[in-house]
């Protein structure tokens, strides 16, 4: 079971400790989210049906809509809870006012890696389903305006300061593209599956390109 279907569990009561059994709701809804989260692994969101995740998670098709409008909806809620641990590992892609500029893209370089890598299936999924569900869409759109504006802050800062200097003056719409740079390096290589070697070169040249574009450094 993943780290994030684990922190969903332990919301709902299932904890070491806890005497208090999770009710047979919190078990039907945690099944489903267990059962798409581990067919996702070997099939794409597009193939697979409600019944099938129904049926996975050992719950009837009638019991399914009771938590989840759409085969889209728990993957929503998957999505979200891997984006708020990407967040608390990133310190929401805020550079420490000590933490210089190369240890802050290698921090955070990192912490995106090792999502992409643990919950490759989830992310490649909610990606694909986007131009098929609306709250996915706004999700992916909001997550991404909340993580520009911060990074585009900070390269302002740095600007100001003297640190930074962006190749144009259009500094939010640069950083928004080269988020989405980002973001797309990361789903291509998740979807093929990269070597290890592979995902380190095309990394290695997306941090050069932060660098050298937002920051002036060559």
């Amino acid at each position: 079971m993943s780290k994030m279907v684990d922190r969903d569990l332990a919301h709902s009561g299932g904890v070491r400790g806890d005497r208090r059994a999770p009710s047979k709701g919190e078990r039907q809804r945690q099944a489903i989210l267990t059962a798409l989260a581990e067919l996702l692994e070997t099939r794409p969101i597009g193939d697979l049906t409600v019944n099938e995740i129904a049926s996975a998670a050992g719950v009837l098709r009638s019991g399914y809509y009771f938590y989840f409008e759409s085969k889209y909806s728990p993957l929503a809620v998957l999505a979200a809870d891997i984006w708020s641990e990407l967040m608390e590992f990133t310190e929401s892609f805020v550079r420490h006012e000590n933490e210089s500029v190369d240890n802050f893209l290698d921090r955070v370089q990192s912490a995106t890696e090792q999502e992409w890598r643990t919950h490759s299936a989830v992310l490649i999924a909610s990606i694909q389903a986007i131009p098929h569900d609306e709250q996915l869409a706004t999700m992916w759109r909001t997550r991404n305006e909340h993580v520009a504006a911060t990074l585009t802050s900070q390269l302002l800062k740095d600007r100001d300061e003297g640190l930074a200097a962006p190749v144009t003056d259009d500094v939010a719409g640069l950083v928004s593209t080269l988020l989405e740079m980002t973001t797309h390096i990361y789903y291509r290589d998740r979807l093929e599956k990269c070597a290890p070697a592979q995902t380190e070169r095309s990394l290695s040249v997306v941090r050069k390109i932060w660098l050298a574009s937002a920051w002036g450094r060559h």
